[in-house]
C-alpha cells in the first residue's frame, strides 16, 4: 500500500517536473523573443560599484573590462574594509593603466550590520558622484557595451532596477563544471518562469542598477545590511515600492575559480539554505522541478518496471532538450555545451543539495560561519566545527 501511494506521488510529481522544463522553454522563448526595446539616446553619468574582497580570479582582465565601456561619462568605485586585501594592488594598478578613467579605491573597515559586503557598499558611497549607480560582483565580466545596455532602461521612472542573466566562460576542473552548468541549465529557467508568472520581484547580482533615488526610498543598504541574499533583497523592496525590476537581455560572464568539491557544495548550500529562509514556500515548490531525480527514484521503487523507464526516458529527453535550448542555444553558454552530458548528475546533485539544505541553517561565507535567522537575515557564530572542517556538517545543526 505505503510503495504503491510512492510510486503514483512520484509519478505525479514527475510529471509536474515535466510540464515545468515544457513552461520553462516557454517562458525563455518569450523573454529572448521579445522585441528588443529602444533605448533612450540620453546616456546620464553612472557610477560603478564593487565591492571587493580579495582579488578574485583572473582579477585584472575582470576589472579592465569596466575601465573600457563605451560611454561618455562614468565612475568606477571599488571598496576594501583592509588595506591588506590583495585586491588593493590590482586595482592599483588600473588606477595606473587607466589614467583617464575615473576610479577611486575605498579602504574602510566600518561595519553597519552582518552582511559585511553591504557595509563594503555603505562604506564606498559617500564617494559615489552620480545618481545612477551599478553595483556588480567582483568576478564578473562585461563587454564594451555593458553601460550603454543597461543605464538608459532607467531613464523610464517606472523602472526602480535592471538587473543581468549570466553565463560561466571559464569554469577549470569538474567542481567548477558542474556548479557553472547549473546557472544557465537549471537557475536562469526559473528565473525566467517567475518573470513570465509573477513578474520580477528580485535582483541578481550580476547587475544591479538603479537610482539613488530608489536606494534611498527603501533605506538605503542599511536595509539589507543583515541579509545573506542582498540582491534579492534589493530587488524586492525596490519591487515592493511599485517599481518594475527588469532584466535586461544583455548577458554577462561569470569566471569560476579552481575550486574543490566540498568548496561548491558549501557555496551552493549557502544559497540554498539562504533561499529556503527568504522564501520559504517557493523553495518547498523546487521539489516539483527535479524531473531527472524524481522519475530515478520512481524507477527504483518501481523495479524499474517497463512503465517507470519510460518515464524516466521521457523524462531525460525533455529536461535535456530544456537545457540544451535555453542554456546553449538562447544564453549560448559554451561551458554547458562542452560538457552537457554532465546534466542529468547536476540536476541528481541539486536534489542532494535541496534535500540536505532542509536540515540545519548555518552556512560559511568568506571564511566566516553564520547562522540564517529570521527571513534570511544572518548572525555570526563562532563554531569550532565550521563547514571547512568536515563534509558532515552540511547536515550540522
Amino acid at each position: 500500500m505505503i510503495i504503491t501511494a510512492m510510486k503514483i506521488l512520484l509519478t505525479a510529481c514527475v510529471a509536474a517536473a515535466n510540464a515545468f522544463y515544457l513552461l520553462c522553454i516557454i517562458a525563455a522563448h518569450r523573454f529572448f523573443s521579445k522585441r528588443k526595446e529602444l533605448l533612450s539616446e540620453e546616456l546620464p553619468p553612472a557610477t560603478i560599484m564593487i565591492p571587493l574582497n580579495g582579488a578574485d580570479f583572473g582579477a585584472y582582465q575582470n576589472y579592465a573590462e569596466f575601465c573600457q565601456q563605451d560611454y561618455p561619462r562614468y565612475q568606477i568605485v571599488f571598496g576594501v574594509r583592509d588595506a591588506s586585501d590583495t585586491a588593493v594592488p590590482v586595482v592599483e594598478k588600473l588606477i595606473t593603466d587607466f589614467p583617464d578613467s575615473d576610479i577611486e579605491l575605498v579602504i574602510c573597515p566600518d561595519a553597519i550590520g552582518q552582511n559585511l559586503k553591504v557595509s563594503n557598499l555603505q562604506n564606498m558611497l559617500s564617494r559615489v558622484k552620480h545618481d545612477r549607480i551599478v553595483i556588480v560582483d567582483s568576478d564578473i565580466r562585461v563587454g564594451r557595451d555593458w553601460l550603454r545596455r543597461i543605464v538608459p532602461i532607467l531613464n523610464d521612472r517606472r523602472v526602480g532596477l535592471v538587473t543581468c542573466l549570466y553565463r560561466a566562460a571559464e569554469a577549470p576542473g569538474f567542481a567548477a563544471k558542474i556548479e557553472a552548468i547549473g546557472i544557465t541549465a537549471e537557475f536562469h529557467p526559473g528565473v525566467l518562469v517567475a518573470r513570465m508568472l509573477e513578474g520580477v520581484k528580485f535582483a541578481l547580482g550580476s547587475t544591479m542598477a538603479t537610482t539613488r533615488e530608489r536606494l534611498d526610498e527603501i533605506g538605503g543598504f542599511h536595509a539589507l545590511k543583515d541579509y545573506l541574499a542582498d540582491d534579492f533583497m534589493l530587488g524586492n523592496l525596490i519591487a515592493a515600492r511599485g517599481y518594475a525590476v527588469q532584466i535586461s537581455d544583455y548577458v554577462v560572464e561569470l569566471r569560476f575559480a579552481p575550486t574543490s568539491f566540498w568548496s561548491m557544495m558549501r557555496h551552493q548550500m549557502r544559497w540554498s539554505r539562504s533561499t529556503r529562509r527568504s522564501r520559504p514556500a517557493g523553495y518547498f515548490g523546487l521539489i516539483l522541478t527535479y524531473g531527472t531525480a524524481l522519475a530515478l527514484l520512481n524507477a527504483g521503487i518501481s523495479a524499474a518496471s517497463m512503465f517507470s523507464l519510460i518515464l524516466l526516458g521521457a523524462t531525460l529527453i525533455i529536461r535535456m532538450m530544456m537545457g540544451w535550448m535555453i542554456g546553449v542555444h538562447w544564453l549560448g553558454d559554451k561551458i554547458l555545451k562542452k560538457n552537457f552530458l554532465l546534466l542529468p548528475a547536476r540536476d541528481v546533485l541539486s536534489f542532494v543539495i535541496w534535500c540536505l539544505s532542509w536540515v540545519g541553517k548555518r552556512v560559511e561565507w568568506r571564511g566566516r560561519t553564520y547562522e540564517i535567522v529570521g527571513d534570511g537575515k544572518i548572525v555570526e557564530v563562532d563554531d569550532e566545527n565550521s563547514l571547512t572542517k568536515h563534509a558532515g556538517a552540511f547536515t550540522s545543526n
